[in-house]
């Protein structure tokens, strides 16, 4: 996740720091989430009963994709993402967001610019 606060410093922050100028770096909130909390977040700001997911029901990914090395191939390839901020530090630029206290801020902007309910 990238709150857009952040991308606006790290940007100000590459634009004016001398060893930081004509480079490019990748922008995360450089934080560790599980989508599972993330939905906990969104049920919550949203009054949304939660239902957690059943573990004893279990999800064989290996077995689903049997046969299928193309289209694993093809997904890889086209959603590969890996995001680290590892560069931005190494030169100078600290900044970071908790994701889940973002959303939290996000929605409440939102609500405040009557965009959601």
């Amino acid at each position: 996740m990238s709150d857009s606060r952040l991308l606006a410093e790290q940007q100000i922050w590459a634009g004016t720091t001398e060893g930081a100028k004509n480079q490019a770096f990748n922008c995360s909130n450089g934080d560790f989430f599980t989508w599972k909390g993330l939905w906990k977040v969104l049920c919550e700001l949203f009054d949304v009963d939660f239902v957690d997911l059943d573990d004893a029901e279990k999800f064989d990914a290996m077995e689903m994709m049997s046969g299928m090395g193309d289209v694993w191939d093809e997904i890889v390839e086209k959603f590969q993402h890996v995001c680290s901020m590892n560069k931005s530090r190494e030169f100078g630029f600290v900044g970071f967001y908790d994701t889940f206290k973002s959303v939290r801020y996000w929605v409440g902007k939102m609500r405040e610019m009557k965009i959601i309910p």
